[in-house]
């Protein structure tokens, strides 16, 4: 018994312990990654809207939401249309727009501009999707304090 007080126990037992270290670190490096990618995915194109209080609204999925962004860029939805100021722009709007009031009649239309863009930009679009016969457009703003 004497003798075996000063033994190293693993040296004759296989160690059962798990290491964790590489697990956690993996984990960060996802986590990082995850951090990194979510914004990119959120949004189409890099567009800060002004910010105010508002209500709840209606329910995206079934909403028509025209995004401009601050080099003029203009989409519809998830799909980036083109510059603004080009004819073919114009045009391939317009059938998205009809597209959509077809598969969604009577549904509201949100407009998210960049709050860096110049007014005359936004009236444009407003006027374009007044002539295409969506009357029902709202605004879409941030909520003050962040989000």
């Amino acid at each position: 018994m004497a003798g075996d007080f000063g033994r190293d126990w693993t040296s004759t037992e296989p160690l059962s312990d798990i290491n964790i270290v590489p697990l956690v670190d993996v984990l960060l490096v996802l986590l990082v990654i995850f951090m990194i990618t979510a914004p990119i995915i959120t949004h189409t194109l890099d567009v800060q809207l002004p910010r105010a209080s508002l209500a709840p609204g209606t329910r995206t999925n079934e909403t028509l939401i025209v995004t401009i962004d601050r080099e003029g860029l203009l989409a519809v939805n998830e799909s980036v249309i083109g510059p603004i100021r080009a004819q073919e722009t114009i045009d391939r709007f317009d059938r998205e727009i009809q597209a959509w009031k077809r598969r969604f009649p009577g549904t509201p239309a949100f407009l998210r501009a960049d709050r860096r863009i110049l007014y005359g930009t936004v009236i444009q679009v407003m006027a374009e999707l007044r002539r295409l016969g969506v009357v029902d457009v709202g605004l879409m703003i941030e909520r003050e304090g962040g989000g």
